[in-house]
């Protein structure tokens, strides 16, 4: 949304006829016939503030701002006591670029009346484009306690606290617009994008239901409305909606990059390449469409194909940590192990505080038998996240393999602590107190290993043999 000033008109006490024909023509629209009568009114009185204010406003609207900002300037000298006057010269002011001034003269109409609506909403739009948002938040909440039923001014707020970041009031501000206007799409589209900013993904299905009442057929309406359905889960729902509104934008990238998305979870492979393409028509180095054409080719298994277009996503984005981490693993698939490795280096180095990241790059010093990197690397992963099932687990299986029992242990608890159903530590703490002696201990944690997953094949083994044999997390 743009923000949008408000100005007030006042009425003259004499009505001479060119600035009764000046009316005429403002009421018909015809502001440049209006601005030519009420400036042939002034040669007559050329100090009368009301054509004065009434020249100035219309010049405002009609972008004529140095002729705007020297009518009110007149104005205000000839009636300083004039609260409409005072904004209207701030609005010209801040059309003009002019801030400090627009800033002065609003609040020179504040102090003429401390509860005048249009100077407080003036003045939180003056603010917004200063990037003053605690002054702007306090303008608007005062504009909307003079007047709460304003569309524009909840509208402006909402506007701002958005662009702030602020989304729960972004919402809240919507929320009251729609009830203000219940009848009007844009409204109801505006609340479900920032319900799915704020990831209320059942709430903007909601609103775009709503918008969807009104405008049926309304394709960015259908587009939202399958986006919040996607991300509930509801893929099958999700394609019926995202489809026809990519069929009628066939030129916009977002939604045949959605329809994309919906194809992939559905297993629609050859739909889902088809629609990423087409948005690649649109948007040829898209990063993000790009590591997903590349995650297409990796679960097909055509690991080569996955390769090439994950590397085309990091040339198009070298700022977008996935397809760095993708094609490392698209590599270690396709019998690269030596070029994955480097490819995880490389990773870490471009993003050294990335979780993922440092995990995949502890999982293939691991792999490659290189113990020592892999511990530091896990120790790395469980600094940067302490809640890390897997890291915990891994560095603990490292410590085991120095016989450092005690360190080990301490690493499978933190493991469980973080997931209390991770088969693989709860196994894994049963071998830690097997190995210590403790077989009533150790025979509990293969059970609860068992517990968490009745198919985990290590908790078996050592429960029937009570013979240590580790279980290391899976690879993600």
């Amino acid at each position: 949304l743009a923000l949008t000033l408000t100005a007030t008109v006042v009425y003259a006490q004499e009505n001479p006829n060119a600035f009764r024909r000046g009316l005429t023509l403002y009421e018909q629209q015809d502001l440049a016939g209006a601005l030519e009568a009420f400036e042939e009114a002034l040669k007559a009185q050329p100090n009368e503030p009301v054509i004065l204010a009434w020249a100035g406003t219309v010049a405002l609207e009609t972008g004529k701002l140095p002729r705007a900002v020297q009518y009110l300037e007149r104005a205000v000298k000839a009636d300083p006591k004039s609260k409409i006057v005072q904004n209207n010269l701030g609005n010209a002011y801040a059309a003009a670029g002019q801030m400090d001034k627009a800033e002065i003269a609003y609040r020179a109409a504040l102090a003429l009346d401390p509860d005048y609506f249009d100077a407080h909403y003036n003045l939180a739009n003056l603010k917004v484009r200063q990037n003053d948002f605690t002054a702007a938040f306090n303008e608007y909440n005062r504009a909307l306690a003079a007047r709460p039923n304003d569309v524009e001014a909840h509208l402006n707020f909402g506007y701002a606290l958005h662009k702030r970041g602020i989304l729960d009031k972004a919402i809240r501000e919507y929320q009251a617009v729609v009830r203000l206007q219940p009848d009007n799409p844009d409204h109801w589209m505006s609340l479900g994008a920032l319900q799915l900013q704020y990831k209320q993904d059942a709430e903007a299905a909601d609103s775009y239901q709503h918008a969807l009442k009104l405008v049926p057929e309304k394709p960015e309406a259908l587009l939202g409305y399958g986006v919040a359905l996607y991300n509930q889960g509801r893929h099958q729902e999700a394609l019926t909606h995202v489809a026809a509104a990519a069929e009628a934008l066939p030129g916009n990238f977002v939604a045949q990059y959605n329809l994309g998305l919906v194809h992939s979870a559905l297993k629609n492979y050859p739909a889902a390449e088809e629609a990423y393409n087409q948005a690649l028509t649109l948007e040829p180095d898209n990063a993000n469409c790009l590591n997903n054409l590349g995650w297409l080719q990796f679960e097909q298994g055509n690991y080569g194909g996955a390769v090439i277009a994950f590397r085309k996503a990091m040339d198009a984005n070298p700022a977008l940590e996935v397809p760095f981490l993708n094609l490392a693993r698209a590599l270690a698939k396709n019998g690269q192990q030596e070029e994955a490795l480097k490819q995880w280096q490389n990773a870490v180095r471009r993003f050294p505080d990335s979780e993922g990241a440092n995990l995949g790059l502890a999982d293939a010093y691991y792999e490659d038998g290189d113990r020592d990197q892999a511990l530091r690397t896990y120790l790395r992963v469980v600094q940067i996240n302490p809640k890390n099932a897997a890291a915990q687990n891994n560095a603990g299986l490292c410590y085991l393999d120095r016989k450092d029992l005690n360190n080990a242990g301490k690493h499978f608890q933190a493991a469980v602590a973080a997931n209390p159903r991770f088969a693989p530590a709860l196994n894994n703490l049963g071998v830690v107190y097997q190995q210590q002696g403790d077989l009533v201990r150790a025979r509990e944690y293969y059970r609860r290993a068992l517990s968490a997953d009745p198919d985990y094949a290590p908790a078996k083994q050592n429960l029937e043999a009570l013979q240590p044999t580790p279980g290391r997390a899976e690879l993600g």
